[in-house]
């Protein structure tokens, strides 16, 4: 009679492997916290010159809800609009008195401070809202889509969610500029978390590819204070930038207001088709 195996004679099967199950929204916080903790390795940021900024925030929002309504010449109340990368909420703040306004933001600190400050937004991404279809009248990404690893994808899922002749707006860096021919790598939109960059044909280009009728692409100016200003010259040279602050602060100059328009930024104004 055959010997019966024993538990011990049996052959031992290799455990199945256990994947934690992680989610888009825990992928998108993963990699910003890496990005900007590489940012801060690089010292390209300064957090005590960022937390500074809040007003400055609030005069580029300002000037991005008038510039929005001149182009669509929109007047009605009450659309929809949603801001992807919507941060601590100063757009929102500023589309709010004339849209109901939506974010869309991975940063869990800056969703909370908007959360507090009472706007309807959701700590995630894009595809992780799941928006509805044909839902909203504008949505915006300021300095967003050169961070996604697909734009393509991204403005598919926009004119998904966009009502027929709906608007977009994008606002991303200029890769056809003077400053990258002659500063090449130390370009100043050269960041870690960039991973694409578009020249204006480009941009047209991928967004006639999804579905969009571009209708204006123009150069921008951004607000910001003479301290940010020289915090991000000393990109360049760190000694200039601490004699240029030291000077600035003596002489009560770093809360000034610079309006900088160096040519690389542009913002595209498109239709959905």
């Amino acid at each position: 009679m055959p010997a019966v195996p024993t538990p011990t004679d049996l052959p031992v099967q290799p455990a199945a492997a256990i994947v934690p199950v992680v989610s888009e929204s825990e992928i998108a916080v993963a990699e910003m916290v890496r990005l900007a903790t590489r940012a801060q390795e690089l010292a390209l940021v300064e957090p005590t010159v960022e937390e500074r900024e809040h007003k400055w925030r609030e005069i580029t929002a300002a000037e991005r809800m008038n510039d929005l309504l001149r182009v669509t010449a929109i007047k009605n109340k009450g659309g929809r609009l949603l801001e992807i990368g919507s941060s601590t909420g100063e757009f929102l703040a500023a589309a709010s008195s004339i849209f109901k306004v939506t974010g869309v933001e991975a940063d869990a600190a800056s969703y909370a401070i908007a959360r507090a400050r009472g706007f309807n937004c959701f700590n995630g991404t894009l595809f992780g809202a799941q928006l509805p279809n044909a839902h909203f009248d504008i949505v915006t990404l300021y300095h967003v889509i050169e961070h996604f690893p697909s734009p393509q994808q991204v403005l598919k899922e926009i004119h998904r969610i966009l009502w027929p002749k709906g608007w977009l707006v994008i606002e991303t860096p200029n890769i056809a500029t003077i400053w990258y021919s002659l500063l090449g790598k130390r370009w100043r939109q050269f960041i870690p978390d960039h991973r694409f960059f578009f020249t204006p044909d480009t941009i047209r280009r991928i967004c006639v590819e999804n579905g969009f009728e571009v209708v204006a692409i123009q150069s921008v100016s951004k607000a910001m204070s003479l301290r940010l200003f020289i915090s991000r010259v000393g990109r360049y040279h760190k000694p200039t930038a601490q004699l240029l602050a030291k000077w600035s602060d003596a002489l009560h100059l770093s809360d000034k207001t610079l309006y900088l328009n160096l040519g690389d930024v542009m913002r595209v104004y498109a239709r959905r088709k």
